[in-house]
């Protein structure tokens, strides 16, 4: 028989799984205007969820009150000795 072949080295899984402690968790939050349908994003404020009416911020285009809504928000998972 011929020799076995070589295959690549694969991780240690306590490599895989310490690398989301390595990781920073940053949520932002996606706000929509629905007089001038202006989207702009902030960072996450406790208490935020979708579909929630913001009465305490002002649009950044119209600055209308009460007319911004809460149209997504979602988590990234950032490196912190990367730099942008």
């Amino acid at each position: 028989m011929g020799e076995e072949p070589e295959l690549p080295m694969i991780p240690d899984i306590g490599d895989i799984l310490d690398r989301k402690d390595k990781m920073v968790e940053k949520i932002t939050t996606v706000l929509k205007c629905r007089s001038c349908n202006v989207k702009y994003t902030r960072s996450y404020k406790p208490g935020d969820f979708t579909f929630k009416k913001i009465t305490d911020e002002k649009c950044k285009e119209c600055s209308k009150d009460n007319v911004l809504v809460i149209e997504e928000i979602y988590s990234e998972w950032i490196d912190p000795k990367k730099k942008k």
